[in-house]
């Protein structure tokens, strides 16, 4: 299913919220690099699937109404083998929620250099509005984050880059690595043209995005779309 077809299929089934496992899926539509990933429905298919993409791996429950994953413990993180798969599918499935429930079984990433955040806002008056700072869970802490307004240049992206305070921490503060800032640069280049093309689109989360010495992979996303306007 392509892009246009996700977000059409989503609005007229009356939802605007795409799970993190439909979000990181357009993600990767546009060439956005994610953890492989699969959806499970059972505790069976949940452990063949772990097995299949070799552990460690990262079990999440999927449902419409659990937004903030960490947050209601619905994340296990460096599950080794299949019996932290079945322990943590059955602690995962006691999680209330009003909707379907599923497992999205995610390859662990490695450690990165550090964690960003790279988003989407839309602004009443100037539309699309690109965010990116340091991500994880310093973000709202910190409020280091810069913005532009879509779309934007590759000159606009690593001046935005740039500007953040944190910036010394992808440049090889204290001896650690130097962060891949092409990479950064073809994503917000990325989601400049997905949010341009697609203007039903009136938030993106990308949180965290893992960054290392060459690549990056978004390890968590969330997609909203605008309400439809109703017709008279």
């Amino acid at each position: 299913m392509n892009i246009s077809e996700l977000i059409k299929k989503k609005l007229e089934s009356n939802q605007t919220v795409l799970t993190e496992f439909e979000s990181k899926n357009l993600l990767k539509e546009i060439g956005i690099p994610i953890p492989e990933q699969e959806l499970a429905i059972s505790k069976e298919e949940t452990v063949s699937i772990a097995k299949r993409i070799g552990f460690p791996v990262v079990l999440k429950l999927m449902a419409e109404d659990i937004v903030h994953k960490s947050d209601s413990g619905a994340v296990k993180l460096n599950i080794k083998n299949e019996e932290e798969t079945t322990k943590a599918y059955d602690e995962l499935m006691k999680i209330p929620s009003q909707n379907e429930k599923s497992i999205s079984v995610q390859k662990m990433a490695s450690e990165p250099i550090t964690e960003l955040i790279i988003g989407m806002t839309t602004d009443a008056q100037f539309g699309p509005a690109l965010m990116f700072g340091i991500g994880g869970i310093l973000v709202e802490l910190l409020e280091d984050v810069s913005f532009r307004i879509a779309p934007i240049t590759e000159y606009d992206a690593r001046e935005q880059i740039h500007e953040i305070k944190g910036f010394p921490i992808l440049d090889g503060y204290r001896g650690k690595p130097k962060a891949d800032i092409d990479a950064i640069v073809n994503v917000l280049l990325k989601i400049s043209d997905l949010v341009t093309e697609h203007e039903e689109i009136n938030e993106m989360d990308l949180n965290p995005v893992f960054i290392y010495e060459k690549g990056l992979i978004c390890v968590d996303a969330r997609i909203i779309l605008k309400k439809p306007e109703k017709k008279d």
